[in-house]
């Protein structure tokens, strides 16, 4: 019996390759186009900026730790609150990722409002400042969120130790409790992260009343302690 030689080319034929070609360029197309949509949306809605582009580090997961920004209804709720409501004072409690919320939401009306300048209070300098590489404080949040932001969204911007200066003359900028900072300056909205334990809180809110008059916005965080955060969360002054 005479053995068949069986032989397969495996050279793919032209109109097949042009058509697999065109195939590649029209996903690709459309993956560019999708892209540049989000990116779009992104500069006009800080939610999908979050939801899309934003990078947390959670320090409790050994496998994971660095996670896109949850879409979660109550981080999506306090979004829309922050855009409609000047001043919010809010109680919480740990691991709701607030600070990260409010650092990020900061972070992109920075980005994307010129002229903005931005004040991150804390207890201490040195928790508003924070480090960027283990993402702690408010400037270190900030910072680490910053970095991994895709080209596209991430202008060039000068960084020092407590401030973070971009091309459009936004300006975020670190700083401990109390009021001197604030009186110096005409803020256009500040962030205060666990008031209730800043002994100067009164005196810190007393200095930014004028940023709120004016149209600016506060943004107030803490878990629970008594003292004039409690009075401002129950609207008892």
């Amino acid at each position: 019996m005479k053995s068949t030689n069986l032989k397969l080319s495996l050279s793919p034929n032209s109109s097949t390759s042009a058509a697999r070609k065109e195939l590649c360029l029209r996903i690709h197309r459309k993956y560019k186009l999708k892209k540049s949509l989000f990116l779009e949306i992104a500069r006009r809605d800080p939610w999908t900026f979050l939801t899309q582009f934003c990078y947390t580090l959670d320090s409790h997961d050994r496998l994971a730790p660095v996670k896109l920004f949850p879409n979660r209804i109550y981080l999506r709720e306090l979004t829309r609150l922050w855009l409609t409501h000047p001043l919010i004072v809010i109680a919480k409690s740990r691991q709701m990722m607030a600070t990260w919320l409010f650092v990020c939401l900061y972070l992109w009306q920075a980005l994307n409002t010129p002229g903005r300048l931005i004040f991150l209070q804390s207890k201490r300098e040195e928790d508003a400042i924070g480090n960027a590489n283990a993402a702690t404080g408010l400037l270190g949040r900030t910072r680490f969120v910053l970095d991994r932001l895709p080209d596209e969204l991430k202008p060039t911007f000068k960084a020092t130790v407590n401030k973070i200066e971009f091309p459009n003359n936004s300006t975020i900028w670190a700083i401990p409790q109390g009021p001197d900072i604030l009186r110096q300056h005409t803020a256009s909205a500040i962030l205060s992260d666990e008031m209730a334990f800043q002994y100067q809180a009164e005196d810190a809110y007393t200095a930014a009343f004028p940023t709120i008059e004016n149209g600016g916005q506060f943004t107030a965080l803490s878990t629970a302690n008594p003292g004039f955060f409690q009075k401002l969360y129950e609207d008892k002054l």
